[in-house]
């Protein structure tokens, strides 16, 4: 990717609110739409131990497990917003949201996260 390093974003579940407007921000940026199921970040509540909201989405890995068995370019699918399920099943991470048969992937709107600029108490942030 451009830039002066591997994008991707940090997660603090300590800061996280729980507003869900990284939610909505992912998928009026991408789809026009305000859908929060389709949105490549999800905010996981963890009621039954620490009460933590957590958002989970893409890590970026370096080595893309999910596209293990395919033939595609990793520098382009990364890209991608709208993947198939498939590739959700294969993350290790269990961080690929799914609806109906698609899973969204996180592409960094184009390096420019619109979850990290709404989310207003810091819990996702740019890393490189």
């Amino acid at each position: 990717m451009a830039g002066t390093g591997r994008m991707k974003i940090k997660v603090d579940p300590i800061k996280c609110s729980g507003c869900h407007l990284c939610e909505v921000a992912c998928s009026l940026c991408h789809l026009g739409i305000i859908n929060t199921e389709k949105s490549a970040i999800r905010i996981r509540k963890d009621d039954l131990d620490s009460s933590l909201n957590i958002p989970i989405l893409c890590h970026q890995c370096k080595e893309m497990k999910c596209l293990k068995k395919e033939e595609a370019i990793e520098t382009e699918e990364k890209r991608k917003f709208i993947w198939d399920r498939g590739r959700a099943e294969r993350c290790p991470f269990n961080a690929l949201p799914i609806l109906g048969e698609n899973a969204y992937h996180c592409d960094l709107c184009g390096e420019h996260p619109q979850c990290v600029k709404v989310c207003t108490p810091g819990a996702i942030s740019i890393a490189r």
